[in-house]
């Protein structure tokens, strides 16, 4: 199990917040520093975002499912197919984002955080915050998704350092 940082799901939800946040920077990017923009390893900016909201899609999909029952098919799918394809997977999201026009990408990426803090506030508390598995998965795709990404950040908006 995950180190739990966060004393409530409140907390955690908060600090989501709060973690996402530099993230949303990418937003307001023109469409060449969105593009065309600093590089790290080879993802622009439209890249980094579109690689953490496309998985709060997933998520988004999970926690619903957790709304209406114990447990998410979603999950189970989406755990075979990584563990079968994992980059791949990873691949075909970008390819997806790269094709959208700059307001329907704006558009979808703050729709997909929306639908995953929404979701996740509807699912009954002991099936993600009192299932280890679950609760994983949830801190997986946020919090800890955040900071495996946050030097890609700022390399993309040009602030790393030398």
């Amino acid at each position: 199990m995950s180190a739990r940082r966060w004393p409530t799901p409140e907390a955690f939800r908060a600090d989501e917040l709060v973690s996402f946040g530099p993230y949303e920077i990418i937003l307001e990017l023109g469409l060449e520093e969105l593009d065309d923009g600093p590089q790290a390893h080879g993802w622009s900016a439209r890249d980094v975002l579109s690689h953490l909201v496309g998985w709060h899609e997933v998520a988004a999909v999970v926690a619903r499912e957790l709304v209406a029952g114990p447990t998410s098919p979603r999950k189970a799918a989406a755990d075979a197919e990584w563990e079968a394809r994992g980059d791949e997977i990873n691949d075909e999201m970008l390819r997806e984002w790269r094709g959208l026009q700059l307001e329907a990408f704006r558009a979808r990426a703050r729709g997909a955080t929306a639908d995953l803090r929404t979701a996740l506030a509807e699912v009954p508390v002991e099936r993600w915050w009192g299932d280890e598995e679950y609760f994983d998965y949830f801190n997986s795709e946020m919090q800890a998704h955040y900071g495996d990404h946050r030097a890609d950040l700022e390399q993309v908006l040009g602030r790393a350092s030398a």
